[in-house]
């Protein structure tokens, strides 16, 4: 079913994203169109993500021939107690669009290790990625390039061409180039549901000396030092 694009598509537009973002991350974070923020090298601030309007997505479920009350799972993290109430959530926002979306909560080991992986999840699983090098190639080649471990259904020749060449490439504004390309094409199929960025929160005491936000949430603490 969800090989359709449509099918792909009226699933983004049945997701109100700031509602999420208010109602689970107490406001803290932000909508995305694509699996990267603002700091990413290949990010484009002009890519728009699809707009929450569930006539459209009614339509496009109706033009793809799936029928009130389909059937549909979610696989996620069971460790995720947030991201537990979000998916509950967007259960109800595929109700909305007359899909029956049931949750299949999975541990950690088994879902990294042989649901993902191995091509064993249902119509949709969750995915989240820190993107820690700052650089969109580290989440799209693992992502949607043929036989990498977190792309076990493949994308497109035309993808893996557009992932190689930017590897190749060590021309920079080249390389920016195509990992837009690659933003927008993963934007058209809807190979994903972007849901939002979240804001990383630190609550340091007034005795802490020499602390520096992690942007990548990868906590340099040599120079930290507790005052007495």
């Amino acid at each position: 079913m969800t090989e359709d694009v449509r099918v792909r598509r009226a699933l983004n537009m049945a997701i109100d994203k700031q509602a999420l973002i208010d109602a689970f991350l107490a406001g803290r974070g932000s909508p995305i169109a694509s699996l990267q923020g603002e700091l990413s090298f290949g990010y484009d601030p002009e890519l728009e993500g699809y707009p929450f309007d569930p006539q459209q997505a009614m339509a496009l479920l109706e033009e793809a021939g799936v029928a009130p009350g389909t059937e549909m799972t979610i696989d996620y993290r069971a460790g995720n107690s947030t991201f537990n109430e979000v998916a509950q959530a967007l259960t109800g926002f595929f109700a909305g669009i007359g899909l029956n979306v049931g949750l299949n909560p999975v541990e950690d080991g088994v879902f990294l290790n042989e649901i993902v992986p191995q091509g064993r999840t249902n119509e949709m699983f969750q995915f989240s990625w820190g993107g820690w090098t700052f650089d969109f190639d580290n989440t799209a080649y693992l992502s949607y390039h043929e036989g990498e471990k977190w792309n076990p259904y493949g994308t497109s020749e035309e993808m893996n061409a557009l992932l190689e060449e930017q590897r190749r490439s060590p021309d920079q504004e080249l390389r920016e180039d195509i990992l837009q390309q690659v933003a927008e094409l993963a934007h058209e199929e809807a190979y994903h549901i972007p849901l939002y960025n979240e804001e990383t929160v630190y609550a340091v005491a007034n005795r802490v000396e020499g602390f520096v936000p992690a942007p990548d949430k990868r906590l340099r603490l040599t120079e930290v030092s507790v005052a007495e």
